[in-house]
């Protein structure tokens, strides 16, 4: 050990600022001394975690093996499947092992099928984790209350449908979307009339996701979207819109045509395209009628649904249209003349070419 007045000889010795460059590397050096001992400490205890949680997983996963077998053979629960169940739910007494034996139950349930997997949900239930959810749904924190809701949809529990209805219209989408996902995935197209209580807004992605999740229904039923079209919130009419397109919803006709004048312009852009998606030709009189009250969008919109169902009536309303400002308007009404009326068409470019738009026409003209 180097003596003290060694030290202060040193120092005494020395400038000012080596004296402090000499005290700064000294309290950096047992810094990283420190931090390399906690980093040492940190990588141990989660090497010792991960050993614990592998030895518990494997012990949990022989136990449920053991419960499903003794299950698949009888009907009710036998002596042997009672005292696997009591000794399960002594050790649940930790956090760290209700996770680890949740994990275990979820990757056995994607392992297995049939009564298997109702073997595995009723175990759940059985052990109260399905309660230990229950009560995550009056946390304070949202992610708790999240993690809740997934763990009540992803084993089946399909008692806590008035728990988490209470979450539908949640502050933290997260929270809502879990509560989305509850309902359709445990009741189908049925689940869908949490709608009729929603207050909140939907995300687009949790649009997608909604609608990617009722795919995975095998079900013969459609959604009865009709009555969420009139709905108050506006969200809910973005969603049922895209419910009309994507099951073909033509019993709706008559709330998709009250639409187009609906307040959003959003919605009233959605229901055009939706409408000319459907081949509503009902719906061509009264655009026309609307049109000049609507976004520029709205009437490209609209002249797109008039190039799919266009008709020689419309011949009026899409020559007056033929030399719009608006460059998409102005190319679909005449791609619309030429399929209405191809002599009139013929008639005007010489007209139109002159107003600076031959290369439209010279587009047109070799446009099948």
């Amino acid at each position: 050990m180097v003596p003290p007045q060694f030290i202060d000889s040193f120092l005494k010795d020395l400038p000012s600022i080596a004296k402090i460059i000499w005290i700064l590397a000294t309290v950096f050096f047992f810094v990283l001394l420190s931090l390399v001992l906690f980093l040492k400490v940190v990588r141990f205890r989660l090497r010792k975690r991960e050993a614990y949680i592998k030895s518990e997983s494997e012990k949990y996963e022989i136990s449920i093996v053991d419960y499903l077998y003794a299950y698949e053979d009888n009907k009710g629960l036998n002596s042997d499947q009672e005292k696997l169940i009591l000794n399960i739910k002594h050790t649940l007494t930790t956090s760290i092992n209700r996770k680890v034996f949740v994990n275990t139950l979820l990757k056995l349930k994607g392992e297995v099928s049939g009564n298997m997997i109702d073997a595995i949900n009723q175990l759940y239930k059985k052990l109260g984790l399905d309660q230990r959810a229950l009560s995550k749904l009056k946390s304070s924190k949202w992610h708790i209350v999240a993690i809740g809701i997934r763990d009540l949809r992803r084993f089946k529990v399909l008692e806590a449908q008035n728990e988490v209805a209470k979450c539908i219209n949640h502050s933290k989408m997260e929270v809502r979307r879990q509560a989305y996902l509850y309902f359709i995935n445990l009741f189908g197209f049925k689940g869908l009339e949490f709608l009729g209580n929603l207050k909140s807004s939907i995300s687009i992605w949790d649009r997608i996701g909604i609608l990617d999740a009722l795919q995975g229904i095998k079900s013969q039923e459609t959604p009865d979207a009709g009555k969420w079209l009139s709905s108050k919130n506006d969200y809910v009419v973005l969603l049922a819109l895209d419910l009309v397109r994507v099951y073909g919803l033509r019993e709706t006709q008559e709330e998709l045509l009250q639409l187009i004048q609906h307040e959003n312009s959003e919605i009233r852009l959605k229901t055009i395209n939706v409408l000319n998606y459907l081949y509503i030709i009902e719906a061509k009189e009264l655009l026309i009628k609307t049109y000049e009250t609507l976004t520029v969008k709205e009437q490209i919109a609209v002249f797109e649904l008039l190039e799919n169902m266009g008709a020689k009536e419309e011949e009026p309303f899409v020559l007056k249209h033929v030399t719009s400002e608006v460059f998409e308007i102005k190319v679909l009404a005449l791609k619309i003349l030429k399929q209405i009326d191809a002599p009139k068409f013929t008639g005007i470019k010489d007209e139109i070419s002159k107003l600076g738009n031959f290369k439209v026409i010279d587009f047109l003209e070799n446009t099948p």
